[in-house]
């Protein structure tokens, strides 16, 4: 067993303070008492504790900023499991971790308030920010990581999925099966990553040298989106043919009951592909084929980017983009298979 601090100051006949003061190298003691000191603890052979690792203790805030709410509420825990990842990954590091919903028409006032006591950095879940709040970001007085909005400004960091490369990798993919006519089923309420997502399809389809037909518009919500489909089916306005994309599988959920109870079969009438990989859509009927978003590795990046921008204040600003994995269930078939 190791000897003390205070058996060696016995053997040397100083005090436990002046070993202190020589085994951390501190003025305070004569040469004399440094020397004495040094020979009783070769002798002994004494190692001091190696002291702890001063952990770095942040202080976190995950801001929901809300315009409508839709597109943070409505589509089946998206949003959700990546705050789960956040809230894990704070645990891991022993961070500590605030949540708080911002309004929009009270964001500036909200912000402000926060900054009287600020946390070390703020991540903000941009879903529902439009260009012209961008300005409340250079409100916060600390770090920001945006997460879920492609957002690129100075100091302003960002965690996002990459929606043009990925929808366009969903059109290539109905391409290859043989559909030419591939329309488009979009949200009636504008958000930034639907908007890159449908400017991903037109640019693919002109790419492939096809035409690319109307949007259909349908609420954002699996209710909003059956009544619409619904409505437009009965109206003549809209018959199901070849495939569809949708802004994501929410949307996609309820025009796919609509089609289906105004006796439509899917694939063998529409194929259809959805976007995010909610659980809902692995167990609709049909099962929907869709593009899967890692909801893990958003927030594990967006809390792995805010601790150096907390540590690193000068660095350049960094814009992540995610890939993703298409998941082919049976709401897809090859045309005419």
């Amino acid at each position: 067993m190791g000897m003390t601090i205070r058996e060696i100051a016995a053997i040397a006949g100083v005090s436990p303070a002046a070993v202190s003061l020589v085994m951390n190298n501190k003025k305070g003691v004569s040469e004399e008492t440094r020397r004495r000191v040094m020979s009783v603890v070769e002798e002994c052979g004494y190692a001091p504790a190696l002291q702890k690792k001063k952990v770095e203790r942040f202080r976190l805030m995950v801001l929901k900023f809300r315009a409508h709410g839709i597109a943070l509420e409505e589509n089946q825990g998206f949003i959700a499991s990546i705050i789960d990842r956040i809230e894990s990954e704070c645990r891991r590091f022993a961070f500590d971790l605030i949540m708080c919903n911002c309004e929009a028409k009270t964001a500036a006032a909200t912000i402000r308030e926060l900054m009287q006591n600020p946390p070390d950095g703020v991540i903000v879940i941009g879903t529902e920010l439009r260009e012209p709040d961008y300005p409340l970001l250079k409100l916060f007085t600390v770090p920001v990581v945006v997460l879920d909005n492609n957002i690129i400004l100075d100091n302003i960091d960002s965690v996002v999925m990459a929606n043009r490369a990925l929808m366009a990798n969903v059109v290539h993919y109905l391409y290859n099966l043989g559909y030419r006519e591939i329309g488009y089923f979009k949200f009636t309420q504008p958000v930034n990553n639907c908007d890159e997502r449908y400017e991903g399809y037109l640019a693919e389809l002109e790419r492939l040298g096809l035409t690319a037909p109307e949007p259909i518009w349908l609420k954002p919500t699996v209710d909003g989106a059956f009544e619409d489909m619904k409505n437009l089916i009965k109206s003549g306005a809209y018959v199901p043919h070849g495939a569809v994309v949708a802004d994501n599988d929410t949307v996609a959920i309820g025009a796919v009951k609509a089609i289906r109870e105004a006796g439509y079969s899917i694939p063998e009438d529409m194929s259809i592909i959805g976007f995010d990989d909610i659980p809902f859509s692995a167990v609709t009927m049909p099962a929907l084929t869709t593009m899967r978003i890692s909801r893990s590795a958003m927030g594990m990046l967006a809390v792995d980017m805010i601790r150096k921008r907390i540590k690193y204040p000068d660095w350049p600003g960094m814009h992540m983009l995610i890939g993703g994995k298409l998941i082919v269930r049976n709401s897809t078939r090859p045309k005419n298979g």
